[in-house]
């Protein structure tokens, strides 16, 4: 299938969003902000591994931890959150990407809602994890914690929001997520495909089939913005432990509609087997290369494939 697959690299992106009332408890307006980007990211059509988000837009966009044509992103430091030391390999977050959109207004019982699919293809200790955040850009601090994920937790507890905010070291900050995601309800998936552009040669595997390779599906969160000010978004999605094996994040909203921007554009097809084979067979140097760097090496696992 072909899939329309725009990469974004460190650039803004202008983006138009449809307005929304400003009564209270209408969803807020986020008007025509941008798109500030660390690491790698874009705007994909959806295709069959991620499909069409509930709200029905043509594109949404998506953070990834894998870089241009499949090589891996060298973005570090791009996480808000400090995780305590775990998993394998170096035992602390490396690359990543997040995305801020420009400032927007909102008053006092406004609400956010959002839509999050998150896609990860390592696990078992390798915690690949994402989040997204509310932030007050008068004092830049975190407003609310909108979503979170970590891929680990599929097999050991919950995908989403995947106890991500209880592995904070700063115990004085919240541990839970404010919005409410999935009506209450935590996450988990199946092994199912992974076969999707944006995780680049990391497209169609798994490292432990066992436990932590698929995607969520898409996902509601909602907020209710508690004091009229001036407030960003931000999404990302980090890896852990080493920079082998790839997670992104899918996210979309009302009125995301990307405009015409310098990145370039091209048309690329979800790979079909024999493209798939070629990919598994590179993952080969990736978990060489792994076991050199991570310390306690991990057992092969099978990959897999739509």
């Amino acid at each position: 299938m072909n899939t329309f697959f725009r990469p974004i690299a460190s650039l803004a992106v202008s983006i138009t969003v449809v307005a929304a009332s400003s009564a209270h408890g209408a969803n807020v307006g986020l008007g025509s902000v941008d798109w500030s980007v660390s690491g790698v990211a874009g705007v994909i059509t959806g295709g069959t591994t991620v499909p069409t988000s509930p709200l029905g837009n043509a594109q949404f966009g998506y953070v990834t931890t894998a870089g241009p044509e499949g090589d891996y992103n060298q973005t570090y430091n791009t996480s808000p959150l400090a995780l305590e030391s775990q998993g394998k390999g170096s035992g602390t977050q490396t690359n990543g990407t997040k995305v801020r959109l420009g400032s927007f207004q909102a008053a006092a019982n406004e609400k956010l809602d959002l839509y999050f699919d998150y896609i990860t293809t390592d696990g078992s200790g390798y915690d690949d994890y994402a989040w997204a955040r509310l932030i007050d850009a008068g004092n830049q601090s975190t407003a609310a914690w909108l979503f979170t994920a970590r891929s680990t937790h599929s097999g050991n507890g919950n995908v989403v929001p995947g106890n991500v905010l209880n592995k904070q070291t700063d115990n004085n900050l919240p541990k839970d997520v404010d919005a409410t995601i999935n009506n209450g309800n935590t996450v988990n998936f199946n092994i199912s495909s992974t076969v999707w552009a944006p995780l680049g040669s990391s497209s169609g595997s798994c490292w432990d089939s066992s436990n932590t390779c698929g995607q969520t599906g898409w996902i509601k969160s909602s907020f209710t913005i508690a004091t009229t000010g001036t407030y960003y978004l931000e999404f990302g999605v980090n890896n852990w432990g080493d920079t082998a094996y790839d997670s992104a994040l899918a996210f979309d909203f009302t009125g995301l509609n990307p405009a015409t921007s310098s990145a370039p554009t091209s048309s690329v097809p979800e790979p079909p087997p024999v493209a798939m084979m070629a990919l598994e067979l590179g993952l080969v140097a990736v978990i060489i290369c792994r076991r050199q760097r991570s310390g306690p090496k991990r057992k092969s696992s099978p990959s897999i494939a739509s």
